[in-house]
């Protein structure tokens, strides 16, 4: 009966490679393992268990729902026009300061297609004026749109739940010291092709095809804060708590739910509009984020109910490299072959993660290599959506992007499968 689930899980992987609905996809894998090892109900049990149950929906709804806020009060746009007002005065250090400006637009924003739409219509232009390639332009901005490494998001929320940490305690510990390391071999990366390629200078639009896209006249600097309030209270919360015992040490939630009040107070905008713009953040990242997470949850029961996941457990414990590996490997390959990362990462954390404390991994360094290693993989694919949207800006095949993205990108996993997987996490 196992060998009837493995050939499930890889029609599993297969569907999703051809970009068959994920969701879909996980939850009917996973309700025919249920279904084969006869306990089909278990199936429905998981899924509403991991779509209202603990803590990961509430901090998924919690940011999906400042995120739509700060759309609606257009602070995203407030601050994609003052990052690029900057590079327009350090044309000098454009590559990296493109990346970099990528970086925290995505932190602040959640959302790397929302970055690359806001940012794209006026950084490729700006790039190309000051004598970058197109296909150069393009790429920077895709690498440094599609790192995503530095949020709240649902996979930190599930790595935490797993290694019975909090969430900040993911973040701050693995995903913001190795995305910074991500983010430095990429921008290396991508200076020395664009020096070897003769990419990054010299070149001039004659045709006059890249117009920069309509700015803001008047930027507004408290919109350009406000997408970074909750991140800077949590961090307050950590810092003075300890010191003063009556400063609060915030969760995630809290967090978001205190700065989505004080940007509704002093943003002047409709406030009806604003909590309808926030509870529709909600109701998406219920829909889009946590259901995907719920359909992954019954796709690991399947695994266990059915026999592999105790196969795995036994190979693991023979050898823990498997886990290792498979971590960095799997989810990166994945990702490149089907375009996100957020499928795979989320099955692998939800079967294999949870076991490896029992052979004395960390479960948390590999949770967190699973989803940075995920990153990754989409950032080399030529089908990701940040690829495809950075390609259209830039009138160019995204396949281009994706030969210029490969290099940094296989850097950067193995060096994140060393750091976490023998470096700080020994055996």
């Amino acid at each position: 009966m196992m060998w009837v689930g493995v050939i499930l899980v890889i029609l599993t992987f297969y569907f999703i490679i051809k970009r068959f609905d994920p969701k879909m996809i996980l939850f009917v894998a996973g309700f025919l393992m249920c279904l084969l090892s006869g306990q089909w109900l278990a199936a429905f049990d998981k899924f509403y268990s991991a779509l209202f149950t603990g803590s990961i929906p509430q901090i998924i709804c919690a940011a999906m729902g400042y995120a739509y806020l700060m759309s609606f009060c257009k602070c995203d746009q407030h601050l994609a026009n003052f990052l690029v007002k900057i590079l327009k005065k350090v044309r000098a250090i454009i590559i990296p300061g493109v990346m970099i400006a990528a970086g925290l637009v995505v932190m602040a924003l959640q959302s790397n297609a929302g970055t690359a739409a806001a940012l794209g219509p006026i950084v490729i232009p700006v790039m190309i004026k000051a004598g970058i390639h197109p296909v150069m332009a393009a790429t920077v901005l895709a690498v440094g749109s599609q790192g995503n490494f530095f949020a709240f998001g649902s996979h930190a929320a599930m790595i935490a739940e797993i290694a019975g940490v909090d969430i900040t305690t993911v973040v701050f510990h693995d995903h913001w010291p190795m995305g910074a390391i991500a983010y430095v071999i990429a921008i290396t990366c991508l200076l020395v092709i664009a020096k070897v390629k003769k990419e990054g200078s010299g070149y001039v639009d004659t045709d006059g095809q890249f117009v920069e896209g309509e700015t803001l006249k008047k930027i507004n600097g408290y919109f350009c804060f406000l997408p970074f309030l909750p991140i800077i209270l949590v961090l307050l919360g950590i810092i003075l708590n300890p010191r003063l015992g009556w400063f609060p040490k915030f969760s995630v939630q809290q967090a978001m739910l205190i700065s989505t009040c004080w940007a509704l107070i002093t943003c002047r905008v409709n406030v009806a509009q604003g909590i309808k713009a926030y509870t529709n953040g909600l109701g998406r990242g219920l829909a889009d984020v946590v259901s995907l997470i719920a359909a992954a949850g019954v796709f690991t029961e399947g695994m266990n109910l059915i026999g592999i996941t105790p196969a795995l457990t036994a190979a693991m414990e023979s050898n823990p490299n498997i886990a290792v590996i498979g971590a960095a490997v799997g989810p990166a390959v994945i990702a490149f072959l089907c375009g996100s990362g957020d499928a795979a990462t989320l099955a692998f954390n939800g079967s294999v993660t949870p076991l490896v404390s029992e052979f004395g991994l960390n479960p948390m360094c590999i949770g967190s290599m699973a989803y940075l290693c995920g990153c990754l993989g989409r950032t080399m694919s030529p089908i990701a959506g940040v690829t495809i949207i950075c390609a259209g800006f830039a009138k160019i095949n995204p396949i281009e992007i994706s030969k210029r993205a490969i290099p940094g990108s296989i850097l950067s996993i193995i060096t994140i499968m060393i750091l976490l997987g023998y470096v700080l996490y020994q055996f």
